[in-house]
């Protein structure tokens, strides 16, 4: 599970990563740099519009489906399982034509109590798969809310050492292809899955102090120094 992310990087670096035009950034919507990025607040993401454009915008980070009467849903959907989202009513549309990239600095796991924070070798941003979808109160009173998911899989390796889920990395070749609206995300999934979780073994990750919601910073990612007991002997 990811319920947990930093993105502390400059926006339009990660749009020309993805060939966003600048009259399709939305700047104001984009969150400021954080560490403590939690569900049912703002996150960036990348998608592609019904226009055939790719737009750098920002989602409130728990998926509504369009079809919901409430924005609060009873169940948590700021993460969706990348082996069942295909058929589950919430996150089916999107996972057939509606696929996010969400730029992340880093993210954390529990190990029970305890953070971890993984991130790239060399600090590089990770590309987040994601879902989205478009959501309105039933009345139409209110804005149009764009709203989004992150896909997990079945940790391996060193993430499997501290959570059984982990999210499911956008491998750089696929990228262009799970952007695609024209694409069903059915023929997809298999080999996002698969090169995902392959990425996913060369991350680094440490222990951190836990924190609070409040909490922000880089401090939150610094290592726990680790307390060596020292031999009797």
């Amino acid at each position: 599970m990811c319920r947990c992310f930093a993105a502390d990087f400059d926006w339009n670096v990660i749009a020309a990563r993805f060939d966003v035009d600048e009259d399709d950034i939305d700047p104001a919507a984009l969150p400021a740099p954080s560490y403590n990025l939690q569900p049912k607040h703002g996150i960036g993401i990348v998608a592609q519009g019904r226009d055939g454009k790719r737009h750098l915008a920002g989602a409130y980070w728990s998926l509504i489906p369009a079809w919901s009467a409430d924005k609060e849903l009873p169940y948590p959907t700021y993460n969706a399982r990348i082996e069942s989202a295909r058929d589950k009513p919430t996150f089916a549309a999107s996972a057939k034509s509606m696929r996010a990239i969400i730029p992340a600095s880093g993210y954390y796991e529990y190990r029970g109590r305890r953070p971890y924070y993984f991130h790239a070798p060399d600090d590089a941003p990770l590309m987040l798969a994601g879902l989205f979808s478009w959501w309105r109160a039933p009345q139409g009173s209110t804005p149009w809310l764009l709203t989004a998911t992150i896909l997990t899989c079945q940790a391996v390796d060193g993430p499997a050492t501290v959570h059984d889920r982990m999210p499911l990395l956008v491998p750089h070749d696929m990228a262009d292809a799970w952007l695609d609206r024209s694409i069903d995300g059915a023929s997809l999934m298999t080999d996002m899955r698969a090169g995902g979780t392959e990425m996913s073994r060369s991350l680094a990750f440490h222990e951190v102090a836990a924190f609070g919601p409040e909490d922000d910073g880089r401090t939150l990612i610094r290592p726990l120094p680790q307390i060596h007991t020292p031999s009797l002997f």
